[in-house]
């Protein structure tokens, strides 16, 4: 798809105030026709059933339902759209989530709109799969992570917490960086051992990293 005036998209966010702001600036492009918004996950379905879409732009998780229950709704009602997601967090979890739901795009909402465009409309012509500069780095490399049933196991904040690990953080400093007490990081590092069959810190890493444990230090 490279005809981005004829492209038909949808607008998902639980916050008028977004999808109004993105419906105007996507109309100063003049690239795009808004042919829908809904605020809800129904709202969001009822529009893939009933309207033909191109592009979908969604929050991560809409009201309604679980997260990313959206992009799997258009992967199932209109398979051939592509899907952007826009979120709040800078989650390596949430940015890995989303693409393996089949999202093509995961971008942060505090993105200014001169940098979102330029994305949104490489994602529309069949761009690489992105994900925003200032995600966490453990979710972008792809090539490189273990199979999606492994890390399925993980929660998001475990995921979190294993970012964190992969970054060299020790215990102290994960639980300061995600606002949360020593103890509970050390459950989570408990819970990814036990999930990935880990034998160490330094192995789960090298799991997800594809490296020698030897290239990481044990706290």
């Amino acid at each position: 798809m490279t005809d981005l005036a004829s492209t038909r998209v949808l607008l998902v966010d639980g916050s008028q105030l977004i999808t109004e702001g993105l419906r105007l600036s996507l109309h100063r492009t003049h690239c795009f026709r808004v042919v829908g918004i809904a605020h809800t996950v129904a709202d969001a379905a009822r529009c893939l059933r009933g309207v033909l879409v191109d592009l979908v732009v969604t929050d991560f998780d809409v009201p309604g339902a679980g997260p990313l229950r959206t992009v799997r709704d258009t992967a199932q009602y209109r398979p051939s759209a592509r899907v952007v997601v826009l979120s709040n967090a800078d989650s390596p979890s949430w940015a890995r989530a989303a693409l393996d739901a089949g999202a093509v795009a995961y971008l942060l909402k505090t993105s200014p709109v001169a940098e979102l465009l330029p994305l949104i409309m490489a994602a529309v012509r069949g761009a690489p799969a992105t994900i925003d500069a200032r995600v966490g780095s453990l979710a972008r490399l792809p090539s490189r992570m273990p199979p999606p049933a492994s890390l399925g196991r993980l929660s998001a904040r475990e995921f979190d917490v294993l970012a964190e690990m992969a970054k060299g953080m020790d215990n102290a400093r994960i639980a300061q960086r995600l606002f949360i007490s020593n103890d509970t990081v050390k459950t989570h590092v408990k819970a990814i051992l036990r999930k990935l069959g880990a034998r160490d810190r330094a192995h789960a890493v090298a799991m997800v990293l594809g490296e020698s444990s030897e290239a990481f230090v044990t706290t």
